[in-house]
């Protein structure tokens, strides 16, 4: 007798897609963010600003395991059930801890974080500059080409 193959699980899908949206949205940041850096802040500062960077992408999925760590702990209806009626321990396989307060907590800090951003002017300064524009009192002389004759035209 032939063994019955089940069929496969095609749940698989999901994370290839999750897995390449979340790369799409990872990929610009290191290296238009370093650009962004050197472009914006003046030299002897820049190895601070990279220094930063690189230390919160580090640090960050450090504190996301403490976070996902302390709500794992959590019953997953926290706040809605009785920690005394729980009778089952986070030791036990049927525990469900709070998966979705970590996406709460995440998602309230990004907002809370990005509200300085809407304040921003459109365009930045770079560092050590003015904001005034420069005055263009200079004469330049662009080259026209008609006719095969080369005549230069003076523009203000």
């Amino acid at each position: 007798t032939e063994c019955e193959r089940e069929p496969a699980s095609l749940l698989w899908i999901f994370v290839m897609v999750g897995n390449i949206v979340r790369g799409m949205g990872e990929t610009p940041i290191m290296p238009l963010g370093i650009s962004y850096l050197e472009d914006f802040v003046k030299a002897e500062n820049s190895p601070f600003y990279l220094g930063c960077l690189h230390t919160s992408t580090v640090i960050g999925p450090f504190v996301g395991y403490l976070l996902a760590s302390f709500c794992a702990e959590l019953f997953v209806d926290v706040g809605s059930v009785d920690a005394e009626d729980i009778t089952i321990t986070a030791t036990d396989a049927h525990w469900v801890g709070a998966w979705w307060l970590g996406i709460l907590i995440c998602a309230s800090l990004n907002l809370l974080a990005g509200i300085p951003f809407w304040f921003l002017p459109k365009s930045l300064v770079k560092e050590g500059e003015t904001n005034e524009p420069e005055e263009a009192s200079e004469i330049s002389v662009v080259p026209l080409q008609e006719n095969g004759n080369n005549e230069a035209k003076q523009t203000m």
